[in-house]
């Protein structure tokens, strides 16, 4: 602020004296209004339109520049959060104090959705949207998805196990028996979907199973992913290592998510650094050098 020669006070339009105060956006004041009108906590300015906004007073120029949270409605002050890869902007209230969407982790609003079982589900409204919710439109998916595998990669597992939905709960104890995992119950997120399903092969008995009320799409690549191991059950050894074996489910995944016009989706599996990241990395690269049929042979290997 500086001090500049000026005719009226623009907060109570009173003749200006000898001193006074002109704000950067050219308000000036008289030194009785700069010590009586609340001042914005943003710009400390003063102003007679003050907004309330989480226990603090806001001008209007200020309010309308505040970004708004995603879950709440509410203006932002100081920092937000951006969970994943989405531009929504969430204030860390929610963040910290709502329960958080197993899919996506945006904090649950008022349309969000919440299941109780043997362990709590909890869906945002967007995620909801899309989501897989009869066990009809499963199998329906279900049986699309394994047609898409053979018209697209020319991937067709020896026999079409019987498809089970069930909760986060139950794949994690699957999980944990097959392959030693501590955790019963966690938050996971779409990206790891490989975690979301579940292929179990007992002789001639095969089941897929795969976490209920998920979006339409994640669906779709988690059948796909556990269809590939299914394919790799009787076209692959099983001295392949884990990065080749999950890998190539991966991609598969990947593959088919890029069929549905999910690049978003698929974009995201590119970018984890993780066995499952460098294993699908690995097929991209020998599909660019080879085509999907090397792809194919070297799975096979």
């Amino acid at each position: 602020m500086s001090q500049k020669q000026a005719r009226f006070c623009h907060l109570c339009g009173d003749r200006l004296q000898s001193k006074y105060l002109v704000y950067s956006n050219g308000l000036a004041v008289c030194e009785r209004c700069e010590g009586s009108v609340p001042h914005c906590s943003q710009c400390q300015i003063p102003s007679r339109q003050l907004t309330m906004v989480r226990g603090t007073q806001v001008c209007p120029d200020c309010l309308q520049k505040l970004p708004i949270c995603a879950c709440c409605r509410e203006p932002v002050l100081g920092n937000y959060y951006i969970i994943g890869d989405s531009p929504l902007k969430y204030c860390e209230t929610c963040v910290k104090t709502r329960p958080r969407c197993d899919i996506c982790r945006a904090p649950l609003d008022a349309q969000g959705k919440v299941f109780q079982g043997r362990s709590t589900t909890y869906r945002c409204a967007s995620c909801f949207s899309t989501a897989v919710t009869t066990s009809g439109e499963a199998q329906q998916l279900y049986r699309a998805t394994s047609e898409l595998l053979a018209q697209k990669l020319d991937l067709r597992p020896a026999h079409l196990p019987v498809l089970h939905l069930v909760e986060r709960t139950t794949l994690m104890e699957l999980h944990k028996e097959a392959a030693g995992l501590i955790e019963t119950v966690t938050a996971l997120g779409a990206e790891q979907q490989h975690l979301l399903g579940f292929f179990r092969r007992v002789d001639d008995d095969w089941q897929i199973y795969i976490e209920q009320v998920l979006p339409r799409a994640l669906f779709q690549a988690v059948a796909a992913h556990e269809l590939a191991h299914a394919w790799q059950a009787t076209h692959a050894p099983a001295t392949q290592s884990p990065e080749v074996v999950e890998g190539f489910a991966e991609w598969v995944a990947y593959s088919i998510l890029l069929t549905l016009g999910e690049q978003r989706a698929a974009a995201r599996l590119t970018r984890r650094d993780d066995l499952y990241g460098r294993g699908l990395q690995h097929f991209i690269a020998l599909e660019r050098s080879q085509g999907r049929p090397g792809v194919l042979q070297h799975a096979a290997r």
